[in-house]
């Protein structure tokens, strides 16, 4: 993990010089070559980050703070809580120190100290950021002549000789650093990034590796020395999570972070068609696919290239799935998943072709959905449909990354999925509240596109011959289930043709228990079925009686389960969602 970390950066040209780490700036102090207050420079809130020089977890205590970007209120020696900067103060004069220092490399620093030990420009530059809506706890910078002090080259001496001081005495025999095999100096304690802040992270940042109890340390060893690093392989690291942590999309609570090995190109990236995008209600009848088909014909296309020994150099691509989550100021490597270019091509299509469902009016195929959009079907009833995502991360997260976890190994789905789906489609028949419904239960596809996942992953590891279809199954061998689900269809769409003016039919009144118990609800629903089709007119009712003629062929002698496993339901639910598209399509002229 951290070596494929560590080449991550190298290949990137990420691996930064020690001492410097990526900063947030907010806003740039401009002052001219004599110390003159020019202005404030802010930035857009997507800026890229700035390396500058930090001096690690010390910037935390009570006395010291990192030089050239820090919190406003510490430059400026801005007391806004007597008693929550009790320290400002002090850090004040240590980053006016650190300016005086540097001063004789880089002139720039004592323009900066000058203006800072100017009463009246302090007072300036606070009014100034008040009017830019800055505050004392917002990163700035400083830049004279145009230019921002970290972009200097002249502090680099200074400052190598300057940071020894926060460093660890060197060891008479040299670690071996757990990055790169090299015998060097280890840290004591690992740099924080930042970037997890919305996923449980610390304001401050979360280190990747830290020791903090008795049960981590062995051989007497104390913090990082059971895992030494050097400062410049770590360094390299801490970069690499930086840049992935910033791109990485949100699932479960968690960023997942994902990378390459080598040569595969943005628009072979695979991953964002499972994830990217909030919202996707899969209601749509044509599907809007055109992400979905680039993405895996470029894949497609990649391993073809592969393996017809034009692109060999891609042979060995590798992928590396690492979803991360913050927890008290450390990082939480929720799933560490690696495999093959080519295998991960042939999983995710996989997974799509098990979503592949009917639309709900019987034309064409459902959209594919995000895995976002599928958990909000795995959510407990009831609850505000407008706080889903943040239910999501507190309901799902350890459920969503065992679906991902199965879809990239192309493994059964956990049985909590069909659990959980099923429970949403009796809740969605029962809620009479149309507002609270996140879809019209008539147009609902995406709890039936994530059963019929689930069941065709199960029937094809078991080895049956006919897994679960997209449309309608014609096979006379499904469950019996399957065809009860097919007749509950049926029995809904004659009780709404016959008697559209009742607002709770059939379907709300006996799904729940024909999917758990149809041997007993079956036969209630036969008999109202006769009552609805006498109020039809004669073509039509010949229509609902051949379609049920149909069904109950295939049924043959076959008992009609009193109870059914979720397996069953499973097919119950299926079969009734594509009976139901089937009446719902546009009849051929």
């Amino acid at each position: 993990m951290l070596t494929e970390l560590y080449r991550y950066a190298l290949d990137k040209g990420l691996a930064a010089q020690p001492g410097f780490k990526p900063k947030r700036v907010k806003a740039y102090v401009l002052l001219s070559a004599s110390g003159e207050f020019l202005g404030i420079h802010t930035r857009e809130k997507d800026a890229p980050a700035v390396y500058a020089p930090d001096i690690g977890a010390a910037a935390n205590g009570t006395r010291y703070c990192n030089p050239l970007i820090e919190k406003a209120k510490i430059p400026l020696g801005m007391v806004e809580d007597p008693k929550g900067d009790q320290n400002v103060p002090t850090k004040h004069d240590f980053f006016l120190s650190m300016l005086d220092d540097g001063g004789d490399c880089e002139p720039a620093f004592s323009v900066v100290a000058q203006a800072l030990r100017d009463g009246a420009t302090v007072q300036t530059i606070e009014q100034a950021l008040a009017l830019h809506k800055l505050k004392g706890g917002d990163p700035i910078g400083f830049m004279v002549d145009g230019v921002p002090l970290e972009a200097s080259s002249r502090y680099l001496p200074w400052w190598t000789k300057f940071r020894a001081m926060f460093l660890p005495e060197e060891a008479d025999v040299l670690p071996r650093c757990l990055i790169t095999g090299e015998r060097k100096p280890a840290m004591a304690t690992v740099p924080k990034v930042s970037g997890l802040m919305f996923v449980g992270g610390h304001t401050a940042g979360d280190a990747f590796l830290c020791f903090d109890k008795d049960a981590f340390q062995s051989y007497g060893f104390k913090k990082s020395a059971n895992a030494p690093v050097s400062e410049e392989a770590m360094t390299a690291v801490n970069a690499a999570l930086t840049d992935l942590i910033a791109k990485a999309p949100v699932l479960g609570n968690a960023k997942l972070v994902h990378w390459y090995s080598s040569g595969i190109s943005e628009e072979e990236d695979l991953l964002p068609i499972l994830l990217e995008g909030e919202w996707d209600d899969g209601v749509d009848s044509e599907p809007d696919d055109e992400e979905e088909k680039s993405a895996l014909q470029a894949a497609k296309a990649l391993i073809s290239s592969i393996e017809n020994g034009t692109r060999p150099e891609r042979l060995h691509a590798r992928y590396y799935i690492m979803p991360l989550s913050g927890a008290n100021g450390r990082m939480m490597v929720r799933l560490w998943q690696e495999g093959s270019y080519e295998d991960l091509y042939y999983n995710i299509k996989q997974w799509f072709e098990d979503l592949s469902l009917i639309s709900w009016n019987g034309q064409g195929r459902a959209k594919p959905p995000k895995l976002k959009a599928l958990g909000t079907r795995l959510l407990k009833p009831g609850g505000d449909p407008k706080k889903v995502w943040s239910r999501m991360d507190d309901e799902l997260p350890n459920l969503l990354q065992r679906l991902l976890s199965a879809i990239l190994n192309g493994t059964a789905l956990p049985d909590e999925i069909p659990a959980r789906a099923l429970r949403w489609i009796r809740s969605s028949l029962l809620e009479s509240d149309e507002e609270k419904r996140t879809v019209p239960f008539d147009i609902e596809t995406l709890a039936f596109q994530l059963l019929k996942a689930w069941l065709c992953r199960r029937q094809r590891m078991r080895g049956d011959e006919h897994p679960m279809e997209a449309t309608c199954n014609q096979e006379t061998t499904r469950d019996v289930a399957y065809y009860c689900g097919q007749l509950m269809a049926v029995y809904v769409a004659i009780q709404r043709k016959a008697m559209p003016e009742v607002g709770v039919g059939v379907a709300e009144r006996y799904y729940t228990a024909a999917s758990a118990n149809p041997a007993f609800a079956m036969g209630k629903l036969a008999q109202l079925s006769q009552h609805h089709l006498g109020k039809l007119d004669p073509g039509l009712a010949y229509y609902f009686e051949s379609k049920i003629s149909e069904i109950t062929v295939k049924i043959g002698n076959r008992k009609i389960p009193v109870v059914m496993n979720m397996e069953q339901q499973t097919e119950f639910a299926l079969g009734y969602y594509q009976q139901r598209a089937v009446l719902y399509a546009p009849k051929e002229k």
